[in-house]
């Protein structure tokens, strides 16, 4: 009995010995186990901490399951403790890595507007600041000046429009404005339009600049379904169209106490026979140039011819630049292109300033002061080459536009009647149009008065 015995406590110790040599050694803080005890640096994480880090799931099974009890385990030491203690778990590298979730807070460029760059509204070739002089820069003053108590003007106006059905309506084709310091004038409109449909609406408009000083209107607009085509009703026997003037009833109606008969002449006349122009009794002509249309310079196609012939034929020759320039700076921009044009040619005239665009004046974001300095700024650049500059245009805008007299009479007007009522200043009177020989249709005829010319600065 004793033997058996002995036997049996040996094997139980022999057991014993083995269950302890399969436990587990305990994994490092953070490593499996417990996940939440993982020690996180500082700022790691959205709010300073990271989500837990799951353990493998193959080193944790052989971690903590030990044998089946009463067996007796193939090895001492299980293989799976051994990477336990010398290297640790591939869990706690992330804990060291900032996770890509944490929004840097130095660098979202997608969040910064670009605030320093200009309103593409300024196209910089219209208003480079380095051309213009310090004397103008310093006339200039704030649109919001508080001292301004003028209204904007509404110098034209269509008060009732009459469209098709289904027609496009652009209300700056029927009316226009200028302010005295604001370049930038609100419209105001209290109606709306929708030419679909066939009615009648009013527009009550406000035109207010940002002073707070206001003007008003309104516009009648009516949409109406289209018309079928009516040929018109010509008499068999229609009467013979009007006799266009000749040039030689012109110069004998008004060449008198020493005023001279001429023309103004562009591409449209084509091309002219300047000898027989000035056999019939022309004394001279004002030639295009070319000038600034839709944002480029241009050369009038005949301009070199014109000049050379007009001169050949002994006539006295001026030229003018037709301008749709919007500011000072852009007509000290394009006169470098003029000027290298004309070359230094010897002229009879002042460089004539022509600028007819104000159907649509408000378009060109310009108040009345600017318009004013881009004459002032296009006459100092003929100066400072050796040439004298002169304003053209019609009796009604010189009247709106400027002074009545007009820049001591450095004028050239245009008034289509037979006798002006202009009382301003001008030694150059576009008078109407006719025919004349060496022109194939009609040409403006034009009054010269040579002392006036003398006098005016």
């Amino acid at each position: 009995m004793k033997k058996p015995l002995s036997l049996l406590c040996l094997a139980a110790l022999f057991l014993l010995v083995s269950c302890a040599a399969a436990s587990p050694v305990p994994p490092p803080p953070g490593a499996n186990g417990d996940p939440g005890t993982a020690v996180l640096s500082p700022g790691e994480g959205p709010e300073g901490t990271l989500p837990p880090v799951a353990p493998p799931e193959t080193e944790t099974g052989a971690l903590t399951v030990p044998g089946p009890v009463g067996t007796a385990p193939v090895e001492t030491e299980p293989p799976e403790t051994e990477p336990v203690e010398t290297d640790p778990p591939e869990t706690e590298p992330p804990v060291t890595e900032p996770p890509v979730t944490e929004p840097p807070e130095t660098e979202p460029p997608e969040t910064e507007p670009p605030v320093t760059e200009p309103p593409v509204t300024e196209p910089p070739e219209t208003e480079p600041p380095v051309t213009e002089p310090p004397a103008l820069l310093q006339e200039k003053k704030p649109v919001t000046d508080p001292e301004d108590k003028t209204a904007p003007v509404i110098f034209y106006l269509t008060p009732t429009v009459t469209l098709e059905r289904g027609s496009r309506f652009n209300l700056h084709r029927y009316i226009a404005y200028y302010d005295d310091l604001d370049p930038d004038v609100q419209l105001l409109v209290d109606g709306e339009v929708d030419t679909a449909l066939t009615g009648e609406t009013t527009l009550s408009l406000t035109v207010r600049d940002h002073g707070g000083n206001e003007a008003s209107a309104r516009v009648k607009v009516r949409v109406t379904d289209p018309e079928p085509y009516v040929p018109p009703d010509v008499p068999d026997d229609p009467p013979p169209p009007p006799e266009p003037c000749r040039f030689s009833d012109f110069a004998a109606l008004y060449e008198k106490d020493g005023a001279e008969a001429g023309i103004d002449v562009s591409m449209w006349q084509g091309a002219i026979d300047f000898e027989r122009v000035a056999a019939a009794g022309c004394r001279f002509a004002v030639i295009r140039l070319g000038g600034y249309v839709e944002g480029e310079p241009f050369t009038d196609p005949y301009f070199e011819e014109n000049y050379k012939n007009a001169k050949a034929a002994g006539l006295k020759v001026g030229v003018y630049w037709y301008s749709e320039e919007n500011g000072p700076a852009c007509a000290r921009q394009n006169a470098e292109y003029l000027y290298r044009v004309l070359d230094g040619r010897e002229l009879d005239f002042p460089v004539f300033f022509d600028w007819e665009d104000f159907a649509w004046f408000e378009t060109y974001k310009m108040s009345l002061r600017d318009f004013r300095e881009m004459f002032y700024a296009f006459r100092e650049e003929a100066e400072a080459r050796g040439y004298r500059a002169a304003l053209y245009s019609s009796k009604y805008y010189l009247g709106l536009f400027w002074p009545e007299t007009a820049e001591g009479g450095s004028v050239w007007l245009a008034h289509y009647v037979d006798e002006t009522t202009y009382t301003g200043d001008y030694f150059l009177w576009q008078q109407g149009l006719g025919r004349i020989d060496g022109i194939g249709g009609d040409v403006d005829f034009d009054v010269l008065y040579p002392e006036r010319l003398k006098a005016a600065s």
